[in-house]
């Protein structure tokens, strides 16, 4: 009796209601667990259904892109274009000033060398004039001489061997004045082709500094312009205006609008441990992010090795490089633009199909090497080219052998 309880109605329904409260809450944490537990395992399994039927390797756009650069060391004057504008073929980029002009103006004491030519020229020119003046009165003289000799002939006083010898003279000077003549018309257009030249190109000589603005002071005719070749976006501009660029020097950057022309390709960095799961011609997918992919396909394998950069490099990984797979992106596909920016970073993933039971079976898409004798493709098609080639030429080598 000592033990014993009374408990009203009351605290019996209490009892009985937080019991139910208590099994009903633990009933929602076992749910609750329970979808827990399933997600993680779904998580999980999925990872693991990935992991067996795709590999994905890292890798990254290549977009070349165009640079301008001074054709000479150049004055720039000024730049028509800005960042981010599309420009169409013909359309001037910058204007500019050819230094070693700008410094042949700024001596006093130099002077053009189209002038110098010019006035060579002319020397010559004169001198040929003068020198076919002398050859007419030469050639009078002879004739002179040669009726002469023709009137002593007849009256007996003199035999024919001077007049042959005035005759042979006269063939002479008329022969030299027939080249001089020709030399005339020749040294004529030369000159003709020298007044290009600016005759007012030393009234300014030695008032220019070098580092000074020339736009004033300068005729327009020695302005240059560079001319975009080809439709294209600005992608950078290195250089501002009123400065002095060393040739080669970078002054624009643009990118052409047919990416194609500028080699736009995947490149993907394979492992080695994961080399065997790749092959020439697979089908792969790019994966730029969550929303946005696209299909491209394997050119080459190993076209070189390069070293892995520090963010993609794996913590257990014993070899920091990696081959370099070559993926050209699949035809009619549309892709926006950004997708397209060189060096964006992508994912690229493969099917894990038609690889050997070891992992390390090639495919038959491989191209193998032999010491000695040379590269050994599997493809039917490859091969064909490859025999082909060999027989013509043991063709040519028998046709030597026979001549």
């Amino acid at each position: 009796m000592k033990n014993f309880t009374y408990r009203s109605l009351d605290e019996k329904e209490n009892l009985e209601a937080i019991l139910r409260r208590r099994k009903r809450k633990l009933n929602r944490q076992q749910v609750v667990s329970g979808i827990i537990l399933a997600t993680i395992i779904g998580l999980v399994l999925l990872y693991c259904g990935r992991q067996i039927l795709y590999t994905e390797y890292d890798g990254y756009i290549h977009l070349d892109v165009n640079r301008v650069r001074a054709p000479y060391n150049i004055y720039l004057d000024s730049v028509y274009v800005s960042p981010g504008k599309i420009i169409a073929k013909g359309d001037t980029l910058f204007s500019y000033y050819i230094m070693d002009w700008l410094v042949h103006d700024a001596d006093p004491d130099a002077e053009p060398e189209i002038h110098a030519r010019r006035r060579n020229l002319v020397l010559q020119h004169t001198s040929a004039y003068q020198q076919a003046g002398v050859l007419d009165v030469r050639i009078a003289e002879l004739k002179k001489q040669i009726a002469t000799e023709q009137h002593n002939i007849q009256f007996g006083l003199s035999d024919n061997a001077h007049k042959l010898d005035l005759e042979r003279e006269l063939l002479e000077a008329e022969a030299r004045k027939k080249a001089l003549r020709s030399e005339l018309g020749v040294l004529a257009r030369m000159i003709s082709e020298t007044t290009t030249g600016n005759p007012d190109a030393r009234s300014n000589r030695g008032q220019l500094q070098v580092y000074e603005n020339p736009g004033s002071d300068q005729p327009k005719e020695i302005r240059r312009y560079y001319i975009s070749n080809n439709d294209a976006f600005i992608v950078n501009v290195h250089a501002p205006m009123h400065m002095v660029f060393f040739e080669q020097e970078d002054i624009i950057t643009l990118q052409h609008l047919d990416l194609q022309a500028n080699n736009l390709q995947v490149l993907a960095y394979v492992p080695i441990d994961k080399a065997h799961r790749m092959s020439n011609n697979m089908k792969a997918e790019v994966i730029v992010g969550d929303d946005l992919s696209f299909s491209a396909h394997v050119v080459i394998k190993g076209i070189r090795a390069e070293l892995v950069p520090e963010h993609l490099r794996s913590y257990f990984a014993r070899q920091n490089t990696a081959l370099i797979a070559l993926l050209e992106i699949d035809k009619g596909q549309i892709i926006p633009f950004w997708g397209t920016a060189s060096g964006l970073p992508v994912t690229v993933r493969i099917r894990n199909f038609g690889f050997g039971s070891d992992g390390q079976e090639m495919r038959q898409e491989d191209m193998r090497y032999e010491v000695g004798r040379g590269f050994l493709v599997n493809d039917s098609a490859l091969a064909g080219r490859a025999d082909a080639a060999s027989g013509g030429l043991a063709q040519q080598t028998e046709k030597q052998e026979e001549d």
